[in-house]
Formats: C-alpha cells, structure tokens, sequence
C-alpha cells in the first residue's frame, strides 16, 4: 500500500512538473512589440494604423502590443524630446521589446538616435518616414525594413487637369510641419510647368486667419486647390487636417483634392489617395514575419487608389469620363431599386433567422431552467443581433405585471432609453392607438386558445411626441402556470414606410380608376357633342334636298346647318389645342396688337351668342386704359381664345342679369382682364374640378348647358404658357369671376427699349 502511494505522489509530482515546463515554453515564446507614434491619442492617421496592427495581432496569443503617442504635434523642443528619452530609459530599463513599429517622422529619428539605448538592438519596422530615402544610412538592412508613404503627386495633378481641362491655376495648400515642407518640395519637383496648361500658386501659411482671408478671396473660375498637408494652431491648440479642412473649406467654392483617405467622403472631390490603415497592417505583416525569422523585402510599398466622390464630382459638374485610369466611386448616385434591393433580401432574411432564434430561445427557457446562466449569456448575444436588426424585443410576465422592453424597442417610439419608457399590463393600452387596441386583444386571444399559432397583429402606437407610427408584432406563449398564460415573449418591427407604400398605391390605384372613368365620361360626352351638331347638319340637309320650302325657311335652315359646323368646328379645334398641349407642339407667338380693338371683337361676338341662345343679358366694357398704353406686344390669337372661352363660358351659365368685361394695364406691366357674370357661381367643393380636362361640374350626357369640359382646361393651359396665372372668385349663387394676368409690353416701352 505504502508503494502505491509513492507511486501516486510520483505521477502528481511530474504532472506538476510538465505543466510547469509548458508555462515557462509559453513565457518563452510570447513576444512583445511597441508601436511608437510620433503623433497624440485620437490623432486620426495614427488611430486607423493602430487599430489595422491590433486587428492583424488579434488572434496571436503569443503576441503583445503596446503603444507609446510621442505628441509631437504639440511638443517638438530639444528639452522636450530629451525628457520623452528619460521617460523611455527609465520605464523600459529591463523590460524585453522584441520589435518596434516606428510611424511616421519624428518616431523613426527619435528611434534612430535613441532606439539602442533604450530598447537594445531590436527589429524595427519604419512606416510612413516622408524622407527616409534621404536617410538610408540610418537604417540596418539585416534589421529594419521599410513602409513607404510616397503620395502619387503627378497621378494626382494628371487627374486634376482630366477633370479640368479648362483649369487656369491649381493652389496647393501646404503647412510649415516638417510633413508639410517635403510633401511641398515633392510637389515642386513633381509640377512639369513646360507640359501644364495652367499655373499654380503656393500658399504655406500657417497663421489661421490669413489663411481663412486667402481662401475666401481666390476666385472660383476655373481653379482647383491641392491640400498636402493642413495643421495649424487654433487658439493655442494643434488640429488635425481633417479638421482644419472643415473649418477653412466650408465656403469655398473651389474643387478640392488631396492624397489622404481620412478628408471623404464630403470633402474633396478625391485623388490618388493613401490609406493608414494599410501602412498599418502591411507593418504588422512585416514585423510577424521578422519575429518568425522569414525574409522580408527593405522596400515595401502600400498600394495607393484612384476614388472620386460622386457628390463632388457633381457639385462642380466635373466629368468622370474624362479620366483615363481606373478609379473607384464613393457616394454613388443608384436607383431606388438597386439601393435597396439587396438590404430588403438581407434584412428579410436576417429577420427570418433572427425569429426563427428566438423562437427556438423561447422554447429552450420553458424546458431548460437550469441553465439559467447560460441563457442569460444567450440573451445578451440575442439583444445585440436584435438591435443590428432594427427590432425591438418584449416580454410579458403576467403574474408580476411586468412588461421588459429593449432599448431599440423604446428608441423605436423616439425615447432614449427603456427606463423612460413606463409600461405594464395597466397602462399598456394608453400607448396603442384606440381603435386598434381590441384587434390587439382578439389577436392574443386566439392565440391564446390555439386558433392561431403566435400572436401577430399589426397595430399604430404611440410616439414620445404624441405622434403615431405603425408596428408589426409578433410574439408567443412561452410559459404557462395552471394551463394559463403567464409568460409571452416576441418582437415588434416599425412597418410605417410598408404602410405608407401601400397607401400610395392604394392612391395610384383610385387616380387611374378615376382617369379611366373621366376617359369613359369623355367619350360619352364627345359623342353626345359630335351628334348634336352632325344630326343638325345632315337632318336639315335632308329638308333643303328633298323638302318644298321657301326662301325664309331655307335660309332658316342653311344658318342651322352653319351653326352646327361652326359647333363642330370649335369642337374639332379644341381637342386639336389639347393635343398640341400636351405634345408641348402649341407656340406662344409675340405680336403688336391693339387690345382694345381685340376685347371689342370678343365683345361683339358675346352678344352673337346671347342673340343665338335668345338670352336677354346686358354686357358691359370697363377699362381705364389711356390710347397710348392701347397697343401691346403679346399672343392676340391665344388671348383672344383665352377671352372667348371665358364669356362663352359667362353667356353660357347666364340666364339674366349680366357680364361685365374688364381690362387694365397694372403697376407691373400686366395685362389684367376680368369675366363676372350674374349666374348661379360656382361652389366650393366644384373649384378644383373645373379646370381640369374632361370635367364639369355637370357630368351627364344630357346636362343642361352642353360642353366638352375643355374651354377652362385650354384657357388655364394657354395662360400658363404665357407665364400668367388665372384666379376665380364666386359667392354662389351670386355668380363668378375669372381673372386672367397676363405679362405684356407696351410698345411705348419696345420703342424706348
């Protein structure tokens, strides 16, 4: 027994042994890289290739990053960076780094002058050094290797003058940072002034007003800004480009284009641009592969993208066919269709699955209680998928009166947060709309005795403003106590915009019925308008051929007959008007005319029409216009039309009483003629129909008045087209007035021109 035991402790000994064993192999093996910044926490280009290095090193348990910001923005005095050095010596004294990644400038000199002393002989990798190639001594083959940041300035003046080709000067933005003073000299060796059809002009201050005072007095013709590099000191405080850009840019109306991804979208119009993200992740990949002893290249290159944003490019009528690469678009202008097409297949699928989830979690609470904590982690993930999917999540326990909403459910009704939102099983029915509160109730209660599967119904609620918007909810019987509901648990999805869609075709759907039923009553009233006048015309002519009548009924007779072609003829002209309406094929001409002259022949012919429809009405002319302001440059045809329908209109729907004619020259210059007449006026509920074409107020067939219900369809169509505007006044039944007001010239006024 006693060899037993000694046999047990044995084994745990050298179980505890290997374990041991594993520990200090997996100490061994970790591996620690610094990532030192030239720039400060937050700085946006430093912030995209820290999170591209952390996104790359995720996964790696063996390896951990650290980070050090050196804030030279701010801080780039010798004392300064001195302390930084005393700082550094002192917290890494006896603290192994395997490999550092150097950003940019002032990270890689500091490192090259200090970098043995405080971290050792280590790999190091450089990204986004402007200058390196002018520091190439600096840098060990064997150790170092090297992530350029070269900005295409040639690609990126080449694409500048293709959108441009009328370009006049290009002003190239720079600052005094020492970024700023390379990417500058970069620009000048770049420009080929004997290959350019434009000048440029440099502005490198960095004193903010200034600046602002010399952007806002460029001129806007034909010119284009190129920013390489923009920090400046803003009430004491450094700011970055992006900024800044916004700041100085906003009210300039100037093309803008740069190298750097961080100003899209709605910012510069674009360019060959560079990406932090990309120096970042292609140094991560660099220095994982120095740590694994694979062979890496010095040079390397981060590639560079040719991407315009479409929102510019139209803001300044720019023509991207123009450019002769291939490029990528940013704030692409779609279709409705295209643009949502595929969200609608994604969200809906997505919904399927996250309902079929639910479902299935729901389910697994009733007979899986034991697992509480594993259900509460289940949750959590479930609140995360429902909230990415736009659905607010409910669950009922009737037996505490309590109702759990999410938080997407409550900023669904516009509140904050669930806790602002107060609802329980007593209250409930204050947030539905009222009507739809016993939908709501039957919908649960045939859920409730099995008649349906879940309980669906789709309902309006009440918004945080007191507004309503419509919901879709769906939900089930979770739990049971005494074979009586307890527990019901399900989503709600906002449905408005669905409802709103089917509210417009529902619309869609009345107006075509609507046109097809005035079609109907059109055509119905076109045959009645064209019968009348042809049975007159044949009929009579029948009497003149065959009939033994005298020379008075003959010529009874042959004015009938002239009448009813007369008729025909206006009906013939105006569904020819109509046409040439809407083809758009109907020209307004400008003619010298004496408008006096024209009211008196539409005079005269409005008591032609009294006499034919033997009506005893008293027409009267009123107008104060002086004989010098007599002769107009206007349309006399159109508006003669337009004064003909409007009293055909007048004797038509008079019986007594009578119409009065005026017309004035305005204050503006407009020709202003009135129609009021003493007849039965016009209702309000029948004013927006009559203008419309084939209406009437009186639609039958055999209504008393006859008409096509054109003439005030053509009249405010011609009115319109001579830029005027046509207002109708009635007080029913003490008949109506039209007003026309038409822009004209005097011709005192064309010869003083």
């Amino acid at each position: 027994m006693l060899i037993n035991q000694t046999k047990s402790l044995a084994a745990i000994l050298l179980i505890l042994i290997g374990q041991l064993l594993n520990l200090t192999a997996h100490a061994e093996e970790l591996k620690e890289i610094l990532v030192l910044n030239s720039y400060h926490i937050g700085f946006k280009w430093t912030a995209d290739i820290n999170r591209a290095i952390s996104e790359h090193f995720e996964s790696e348990e063996s390896v951990r990053i650290f980070y050090e910001f050196m804030d030279s923005k701010r801080f780039n005095t010798d004392e300064y960076f001195e302390a930084l050095y005393q700082q550094y010596f002192i917290k890494y004294k006896g603290h192994k780094i395997d490999g550092i990644i150097c950003s940019d400038n002032r990270a890689f000199d500091f490192f090259t002058q200090h970098g043995k002393e405080i971290w050792g002989d280590i790999p190091a990798v450089f990204c986004g050094v402007n200058n390196i190639n002018e520091q190439l001594n600096l840098v060990d083959s064997s150790k170092h290797v090297i992530v350029h940041e070269i900005i295409n300035i040639k690609g990126s003046i080449e694409l500048i003058e293709q959108l441009q080709p009328n370009l006049e000067e290009l002003i190239v933005i720079s600052d005094k940072t020492l970024s700023g003073n390379i990417f500058l000299s970069q620009f000048i060796d770049a420009f080929n002034a004997e290959t350019r059809n434009f000048s440029y002009q440099i502005i490198n201050n960095t004193e903010p007003q200034q600046l602002k005072q010399a952007l806002h007095q460029l001129p806007a013709a034909n010119r284009a800004v190129y920013l390489l590099s923009l920090y400046t000191q803003r009430d004491g405080i450094p700011n970055e480009m992006i900024h800044e850009s916004r700041y100085f840019f906003k009210d300039v109306n100037i093309p803008l284009y740069s190298n750097w991804d961080f100003l899209m979208p709605d910012m510069i119009v674009g360019g060959q641009l560079l990406k932090a993200h990309d120096q970042g992740k292609l140094s991560a990949e660099l220095m994982q592969q120095i740590l694994k002893h694979e062979s890496v290249s010095l040079h390397n290159f981060p590639p560079d993208y040719t991407i315009f944003d479409e929102h510019q490019l139209n803001k300044y009528q720019l023509n991207k066919e123009n450019v002769n690469v291939d490029f990528q678009l940013i704030n692409e202008e779609i279709s409705f269709v295209r643009a949502y097409k595929k969200e609608l297949i994604v969200v809906l699928s997505i919904l399927s699955v996250f309902i079929f989830i639910i479902l299935l979690l729901v389910g697994d609470i009733i007979k899986r209680k034991r697992i509480e904590i594993s259900f509460i982690e289940s949750e959590k993930r479930l609140e995360l998928a429902i909230n990415g999917a736009s659905e607010g999540l409910w669950d009922v326990e009737i037996s505490k009166n309590y109702i759990y909403i999410n938080e997407q459910f409550a900023r669904m009704l516009g509140y904050q947060s669930a806790d602002e939102l107060t609802i329980n099983l007593d209250n409930w029915h204050l947030h539905v709309f009222s009507q739809d509160v016993e939908q709501m109730r039957e919908a649960f209660n045939l859920h409730k005795v099995g008649k349906a599967e879940a309980f669906q119904c789709e309902v309006r609620m009440c918004n945080k403003d007191k507004s309503y918007s419509w919901f879709s909810i769906h939900g089930k019987i979770t739990e049971l106590i005494d074979e009586e509901p307890n527990r019901i648990t399900g989503v709600i999805l906002n449905i408005s915009d669905q409802k709103a869609f089917e509210n417009e075709l529902q619309k869609a759907k009345e107006k075509a019925e609507e046109s097809d039923r005035l079609k109907s009553s059109f055509l119905a009233n076109m045959s009645h308008e064209i019968r009348t006048p042809m049975n007159a015309i044949l009929g009579f002519t029948d009497l003149l051929l065959y009939g033994q009548l005298s020379s008075k009924e003959q010529t009874d007779y042959l004015q009938m007959i002239k009448r009813g072609g007369e008729n025909l003829l206006t009906l013939i002209n105006d569904i020819i008007d109509i046409s040439k309406i809407e083809s758009g094929e109907l020209k307004i001409s400008n003619e010298l005319i004496n408008i006096k002259e024209l009211v008196n022949e539409a005079y005269e012919v409005a008591l032609s029409l009294c006499k034919n429809f033997k009506k005893h009405i008293e027409i009267k002319i009123v107008s104060n216009i002086p004989d010098d302001q007599s002769f107009i440059y206007t349309d006399p045809l159109r508006v003669y039309q337009i004064l003909l329908n409007l009293l055909s209109n007048a004797v038509k729907f008079t019986d007594k009483g009578q119409i009065v004619i005026t017309y004035c020259i305005d204050e503006d210059k407009h020709l202003k003629i009135s129609v009021a007449d003493t007849g039965p006026g016009i209702s309000e509920k029948d004013r927006h129909l009559i203008f419309d074409r084939f209406r009437q107020v009186d639609e039958s067939t055999n209504k008393k008045h006859g008409g096509t219900g054109l003439g005030l369809s053509i009249t405010k169509s011609l009115v319109e087209l001579m830029n005027g505007q046509i207002d109708l006044y009635s007080n029913p039944p003490h008949g109506a007035e039209f007003t026309i007001v038409l822009p004209v010239i005097l011709k005192q006024h064309m010869v003083e021109g």
